[in-house]
């Protein structure tokens, strides 16, 4: 039963609640004593809050495969990182697992699999997504930067010369000469979680990258999948159309026969020929159907095509599943990477509105410095040469004319659209996954009865032929039912691809075999 409610967008909690749910959940960096105890008075609020707001959350029951329904995916039940905190490790994969345990493994087919391998292997657009990750987790570094000191060397040599007729008596100044070697250091001390609340936001974004790849994955794995599906269906078809032209071939030459000897007219011959040539006019159109499949597998999987011969030389089919039971609970969508990655981008805009909302407490820096100066080299390490500077400094802007008000607002809507964006691929998710159980049900009713319609199609050919041996009937009887089986037979065909490609959907609008879960902490 396909689903049809609404959920109840949920926004108030998510504001309030989640800037802080997304600190608990997605900062876990160590942080001194003095630091913890000055921010423990920020952790209590959030807390009770956070506790508030999770025990007014109702959990839905799982749905059936027969159909998701929205009300269990209602912004009351969103995933359990906003809901709650949990403590235990999370694993965020960035290869394939085992085929073992990948979604094409259950159609039975190595020849699938093999090509599915090579894509994750060799295809440009994933290699580009990895780089991605590589240049989000090398952001998240710069971001951690943000903990420790700034420190920097100085040296110099400095001569200067005061002008002569600057104060009377004017005469002649002596230039003047002198070296220095010194270290500067500068450093904000994370009292109030500037940093570690950017340090969230970058984990986000390198969670997203992630997840982009693991889409991408999908994407191009269900492409494959369905190429390879059709490639299969045009040579069955091709198959099927050269099995035909062989009985057609056969068929003409007996009626040619028995029009040489004066038991039927030319007209059966004409009948004969029209049928077979026909045939014949399907075999170049699906030649060149089997061969562009080809070239898309060797796009797809980055090779070329005697490697996509090889794979495929071995005559495997996929097995189609007569059914899923696999019962989808409404979690089971939210492990797609387009709701994952949605997820994520929530979490760097509540990121960036606790930096927006940090603006309003003091910074402390420390800044020193220490060095050595002599008007010689050899002085620089002398008695009295050494000179420094501690300088701890608090700073805290009180008035910037509404700016910080304008950024906390700015960035609360853009999370608020950020939180609508989830709902609407929530519903998405819903209706893809609804729709592709649907088809696939209705491929499945297809596929039987033309099961039936072939079976008939060729009784009707047989007994047709039979009929006219006997001189019973006309030969346009047996045209009639030549074509009809060839044009059964290929529908036939058709439909199992279709049935193929259809299971195909339902996979990815489940999300493929992969765990979406959040990287390790």
């Amino acid at each position: 039963m396909l689903c049809s409610h609404k959920p109840d967008i949920f926004r108030h909690r998510m504001i309030d609640v989640g800037l802080f749910r997304f600190q608990d959940a997605m900062n876990n960096t160590p942080r001194s004593h003095s630091t913890i105890r000055v921010t423990r008075i920020f952790q209590v609020l959030p807390a009770v809050a956070l506790t508030m707001g999770c025990l007014s959350m109702q959990a839905e029951p799982a749905d059936s495969l027969s159909g998701v329904s929205h009300a269990a995916l209602s912004c009351d039940s969103m995933p359990a990182k906003y809901a709650a905190a949990t403590d235990e490790p999370q694993s965020f994969p960035e290869i394939p697992m085992p085929d073992s345990d990948l979604w094409w493994s259950n159609f039975n087919d190595s020849s699938l699999t093999s090509l599915i391998q090579s894509a994750v292997a060799n295809n440009y657009n994933l290699k580009g997504a990895i780089k991605r990750i590589e240049a989000s987790r090398q952001i998240l570094r710069s971001t951690y930067s943000g903990y420790y000191p700034t420190i920097g060397l100085t040296a110099g040599y400095d001569v200067s010369k005061e002008s002569g007729r600057i104060e009377k008596p004017y005469g002649s100044v002596p230039s003047t000469s002198s070296f220095s070697l010194g270290a500067t250091m500068s450093w904000e001390i994370d009292v109030f979680g500037r940093v570690a609340e950017k340090a969230k936001g970058s984990k986000a974004s390198l969670s997203a990258s992630r997840v982009e790849y693991e889409g991408m994955m999908l994407t191009i794995a269900s492409e494959v999948a369905t190429t390879y599906g059709n490639l299969r269906m045009y040579e069955q078809q091709l198959q099927v159309a050269r099995s035909h032209i062989d009985s057609q071939q056969e068929m003409l030459r007996i009626v040619e026969s028995r029009y040489a000897s004066g038991l039927v007219s030319k007209l059966d011959v004409a009948q004969a020929r029209n049928t077979l040539n026909s045939t014949l006019l399907l075999v170049p159109q699906l030649e060149s159907e089997v061969r562009d499949s080809k070239y898309a597998l060797a796009t797809l999987c980055g090779l070329d095509i005697a490697a996509i011969d090889d794979i495929i030389a071995e005559a495997t089919h996929p097995e189609i599943p007569a059914q899923f039971e696999v019962g989808i609970p409404a979690d089971l969508i939210r492990r797609r990477p387009d709701i994952v990655e949605a997820e994520q981008q929530i979490a760097v805009l509540a990121s960036q509105l606790g930096v927006a909302r940090k603006d309003w407490l003091p910074t402390l820096t420390l800044n020193a410095s220490v060095a050595t100066s002599s008007h010689d080299v050899d002085g620089l390490f002398g008695k009295h040469s050494l000179q420094y500077s501690v300088t701890p400094q608090l700073s805290w802007t009180l008035f910037d004319g509404f700016a910080r008000d304008a950024g906390i607002a700015e960035a609360k809507a853009e999370m608020e659209a950020e939180i609508d964006t989830y709902n609407m691929d929530l519903l998405t998710a819903i209706q893809e996954v609804n729709t592709a159980i649907s088809d696939y049900e209705a491929a499945q009713s297809e596929l039987k009865l033309y099961a039936d319609v072939l079976k008939d199609s060729q009784e009707l050919l047989s007994l047709a032929i039979e009929r006219y041996d006997l001189g019973l009937t006309d030969f346009s009887d047996v045209t009639s039912a030549q074509i009809s089986v060839l044009s059964q037979q290929t529908s036939y065909e058709a439909a199992s691809a279709s049935c193929f490609t259809k299971a195909i959907a339902i996979y990815k609008a489940l999300g493929g075999g992969w765990n979406y879960a959040a990287p390790d902490k």
